[in-house]
């Protein structure tokens, strides 16, 4: 299972890193692995992209590259109690899943300073635990498409 998680986090990581053209120059970007510390749905790895000041990001993961195969737009907002975290929230519908698809909201919170994020996800009706935590590395992504 290792074996395979890792590979996944190599194939999401080059695929981000060959999605797009070149990042703006003030562009912070950042190379994610993740833990899921509960029942499932939190990607290994997650690549993200966004210009401090801006109401958007760019977010790539396992979940998007099997939903909409390229990186996708999400909100984001700095938080007012920490300037250096960022909540970056998603959502992805047709999520593949048992005994059919999914929808699934996303909320990340990343620390700039400490190099470190936080993943939630939540599905309607659902009580399950979705979330994970880890480390990112900043590096030039180029996920802009």
């Amino acid at each position: 299972m290792r074996k395979r998680e890792a590979n996944m986090k190599k194939l999401i990581l080059a695929l981000a890193m060959a999605a797009g053209f070149a990042a703006p120059a003030a562009a912070l970007d950042f190379a994610c692995s993740v833990r899921s510390t509960g029942d499932g749905f939190i990607s290994p790895a997650i690549a993200v992209q966004f210009e401090p000041g801006q109401s958007t990001a760019i977010v790539y993961d396992r979940y998007i590259a099997a939903v909409h195969g390229k990186p996708i737009k999400a909100t984001l907002r700095q938080r007012t109690l920490n300037p250096d975290e960022y909540r970056i929230s998603w959502a992805l519908s047709n999520v593949p899943a048992r005994p059919s698809p999914i929808r699934i909201g996303y909320q990340a919170i990343i620390n700039i300073k400490t190099n470190r994020i936080i993943v939630r996800g939540s599905m309607r009706g659902v009580t399950n635990s979705l979330n994970g935590n880890g480390v990112c590395k900043e590096g030039a992504l180029n996920l802009n498409r």
